[in-house]
């Protein structure tokens, strides 16, 4: 990494690694910090999916066109939490950030939209709440992006039960990720989905890295967090939430555009198998009376309350309700833990291997912390003896002979 960021410390730039190779890690090495935040001056923010790669910017040379992404630019009062989020990563990784950066420049209102700075950190589970929240409040919309979509069986289930009252529930996916095996479990979660009435799109070009969610036209979600227990539990993510018609009715706008260049996947009626269809340009953001929208709105917060109590139930029981759908994939689950258990059966050291291996990480790691906090304390008494007068700095001058 040094040499990669070579020419940047040289110019007088700090950086720093989070978590970095270390046997004192643990499992703490799988959590990444995967926010995209850049604040100039401490008086303009940027948050998106955007990485610093070429992947962004294509090669015209390749034929290969750039990633799509979604990012938003930002002035005002989100400049303090957004700094202060900075200043908590940078803390975890070395001595804390000089109090003096940590005062925006300028925090006056620059518009009329609220917005929310949502900064997760590991274990909180914050982002997944709020998503789930929004499943099941929507009413009229909910259409999502996301570039590793891998959602659990509880948001699954609430994404399901939206669109089975109305709700229209549109996903738009990669087809060609840049992590294949993402995309082959993507598709595994299609087909109960495609049952409940979700339309699912997949992206046409090389790669849509965008995370974004639109609500009722109202309410949107842009950031970096995916729907995968990785964002959801592990990572620390950073994504605004903004409750505003005009900006939300952008970001579908923007959907309806992308979905444009993208392949709709649908039930083959044969044999119910997920298959691509193209889909038209001409299809625009639906738009009812209002009686139909006062009617819809009414018969969807009738329902609400099933629907939360049906998501509370998974969550405190740890089950749901298995669908015919699945049968496929609960029986490839089934044969491939026969085939590990008469592997293991054959081969035990493919079982203890792994165990081994991950009970030596865990001994190492404690083993390394502990002696790092010997070391502290040992430090500590060190500069505690040399800070201590000693007994002849006390004492008292010999009073002159007269």
């Amino acid at each position: 990494m040094s040499s990669f960021f070579k020419p940047l410390l040289e110019a007088g730039a700090e950086v720093r690694a989070y978590h970095p190779p270390s046997l004192s890690a643990g499992l703490a090495l799988l959590g990444r910090n995967h926010r995209k935040m850049i604040i100039v001056d401490r008086q303009e923010l940027f948050v998106s999916g955007l990485c610093v790669s070429q992947s962004w910017q294509g090669q015209p040379d390749q034929g290969l066109a750039p990633w799509r992404d979604t990012g938003l630019a930002l002035r005002g009062p989100l400049l303090a939490p957004a700094l202060a989020a900075f200043a908590d990563s940078w803390a975890s990784c070395g001595d804390s950030l000089d109090a003096r950066w940590l005062a925006p420049a300028d925090t006056q209102p620059c518009g009329e939209a609220a917005a929310r700075l949502i900064a997760t950190t590991p274990s909180t589970a914050r982002m997944m709440r709020l998503d789930l929240l929004v499943a099941s409040f929507a009413r009229r919309t909910l259409w999502l992006t996301d570039a590793y979509f891998m959602a659990t069986s509880l948001y699954l289930s609430a994404l399901k039960q939206a669109a089975r009252d109305g709700v229209d529930v549109r996903l738009l996916v990669p087809r060609s990720s840049d992590i294949r095996w993402i995309a082959a479990v993507s598709r595994t979660q299609y087909r109960p989905l495609l049952e409940a009435g979700v339309r699912v799109f997949e992206w046409n070009g090389p790669m849509i890295h965008a995370k974004t969610a639109v609500a009722d036209g109202r309410w949107a979600r842009i950031g970096s967090t995916n729907l995968n227990l990785s964002s959801w539990l592990v990572n620390r993510e950073l994504d605004i939430a903004l409750e505003d018609a005009g900006l939300a009715g952008e970001l579908a706008d923007r959907f309806l555009q992308d979905l444009e260049q993208s392949t709709e996947i649908v039930l083959r009626q044969e044999r119910r198998k997920p298959v691509p269809r193209p889909i038209g340009k001409q299809e625009k953001r639906p738009r009812g009376t209002p009686k139909e929208m006062a009617l819809s709105s009414a018969s969807a917060a009738a329902r609400q309350a099933m629907r939360i109590g049906d998501a509370l139930g998974s969550a405190v029981r740890g089950s749901r309700m298995v669908e015919s759908s699945e049968a496929p994939a609960f029986l490839s689950i089934g044969v491939a833990l026969c085939l590990l258990a008469l592997a293991i059966a054959y081969f035990p050291w493919l079982a203890a291997a792994p165990l081994v291996a991950l009970l030596a990480a865990g001994g190492l790691a404690v083993v390394f912390k502990a002696a790092g906090l010997y070391l502290e304390k040992r430090r500590k008494k060190q500069q505690l003896h040399r800070v201590q007068p000693s007994s002849d700095d006390t004492r008292d001058p010999p009073a002159d002979c007269q």
